[in-house]
């Protein structure tokens, strides 16, 4: 314990820093299964911290699992089949379909050496900022889905970059050497719509729509747009708050969410219309329901799949890389 250091400007209370510290150890092998710990007024001698600091650090590292107390001999180290285990924090902005696969296939693609905790920001920063401020020294690993167009690089920071696996996007200012497998949401944006152009010429127009209310679009999609736009002057209209209502024949659409692509396909049937014929209709993120949806719904998506294969293998080999995971086009006429 001798070499427990506080961290002056930490959030966390002494107690926790040098309960933390006593996991590390255990995890390091410092301290075996069964083990004796130093008494109370032992440690907190060693420590030069108070006793009651000590008493509640010990408290702390009950209520964790990793210590049990037996009356009249002292504190031994606990380790139970979950803290054999590599113990991983798992951030992500929102649960759906598509990250429903991602999160299976991490875990499986892991296997049974890893246990998981699991959480969900749903785009709100101070939401995203406490429950990695409460994870960080507790966990071997974080995987994080860090979904913002706002910088977010400091709060990233204060997980150390070897433990850290980045999801799905690369936040805008990170720059420390951390594993990642992520969408290149521009260049891949762009590069599908190139592959449309021919078919999204039949159209007057295509129109983007989402909920900017309750739907995270990363800037560099509608940076990818600006650019196809830009060298074809093909017209794009970035939707916000869309009034399905106002749908119009001889007009593409791309639904970012699966509650936009609902309500569309609704009024295309009730007006009795029939997609490709009378609108063009594409959507982002593949799911099985698209492949038989109204015969098939045209999609550009990433493989959600394949991140989770791909981040699995990463962390199980202790790799440090990042690996743009590609998009591909499903083109089921819908368009």
């Amino acid at each position: 314990m001798k070499e427990f250091k506080a961290e002056v400007n930490s959030h966390r209370p002494l107690y926790e820093q040098i309960g933390l510290h006593i996991i590390q150890c255990i995890r390091n092998g410092r301290y075996v299964n069964d083990e004796k710990l130093p008494t109370v007024n032992e440690a907190y001698t060693a420590l030069s911290v108070a006793r009651d600091t000590m008493v509640k650090a010990y408290k702390y590292l009950q209520d964790e699992g990793w210590v049990r107390s037996v009356p009249g001999k002292g504190f031994f180290v606990s380790r139970n089949i979950e803290s054999d285990k590599k113990r991983l924090f798992v951030l992500f902005d929102a649960m759906n379909p598509y990250k429903e696969t991602l999160y299976r296939s991490l875990i499986s693609s892991l296997g049974d050496e890893y246990y998981c905790d699991m959480a969900f920001y749903y785009y709100d920063k101070d939401v995203f900022e406490r429950l990695i401020n409460n994870a960080v020294g507790k966990y071997d690993g974080y995987v994080i889905i860090a979904h913002f167009n706002i910088d977010v690089s400091s709060i990233l920071k204060r997980i150390p970059h070897e433990q850290l696996m980045l999801l799905d996007a690369m936040p805008q200012h990170y720059n420390k050497p951390c594993s990642a497998v992520y969408q290149d949401f521009h260049n891949d944006l762009y590069e599908e719509l190139k592959a449309l152009y021919q078919k999204l010429s039949a159209y007057e127009c295509m129109h983007m729509v989402f909920n900017d209310s309750f739907q995270f679009i990363p800037i560099e999609i509608l940076t990818g747009i600006h650019q196809f736009m830009s060298e074809t002057q093909y017209p794009i209209y970035i939707e916000k708050a869309f009034d399905v209502e106002s749908l119009e024949k001889g007009h593409c659409y791309m639904a970012v969410s699966e509650r936009d692509l609902a309500c569309i396909i609704k009024v295309v049937n009730q007006r009795g219309w029939t997609l490709r014929k009378d609108i063009g209709l594409l959507s982002f993120d593949d799911t099985p329901l698209k492949e038989v949806l109204q015969g098939g719904i045209t999609t550009i998506s990433t493989d959600f799949r394949q991140m989770g294969e791909l981040a699995g293998k990463l962390i199980r080999t202790g790799t440090i890389k990042r690996i743009a995971n590609r998009w591909t086009l499903s083109d089921r006429g819908s368009l």
